[in-house]
């Protein structure tokens, strides 16, 4: 079965609830913030592997940002393609964390489609 995000995100959280008595149960006694001991299911070293994911996302929205500011033709379907790609990344919020294979595939193409002059381009 696919992970899903209710897999991270929608986990019963006993503790928790007992020890906020005061506040509103909540639906099915579930909660949507994740946990690391939800991580620790699946791998040993969760914080160790988040770091990372972020700290290599961050580097190359970094390094994309810097391109798509270069870019003169705003309008061309490279920067479009590119810029959405960025835009895709950053409205996730977790900085790669939710799929980082695919987070960064997307930023490493869009980068690769601004540094490489296209075959059709090159006149």
């Amino acid at each position: 079965m696919p992970k899903k995000c209710v897999t991270c995100h929608m986990y019963k959280d006993e503790k928790a609830k007992e020890k906020e008595a005061d506040a509103p149960p909540e639906k099915g006694g579930h909660t949507f913030r994740s946990n690391d001991k939800v991580c620790l299911k699946c791998h040993e070293d969760p914080m160790s592997l988040v770091a990372k994911w972020r700290e290599e996302t961050s580097a190359l929205l970094k390094r994309l940002k810097a391109l798509l500011d270069s870019v003169p033709d705003k309008t061309s379907e490279s920067y479009k393609a590119a810029k959405s790609n960025y835009d895709i990344v950053m409205a996730d919020g977790g900085l790669g964390v939710h799929n980082p294979k695919y987070a960064q595939a997307l930023l490493q193409y869009s980068i690769s489609s601004l540094t490489v002059e296209p075959v059709w381009e090159q006149r």
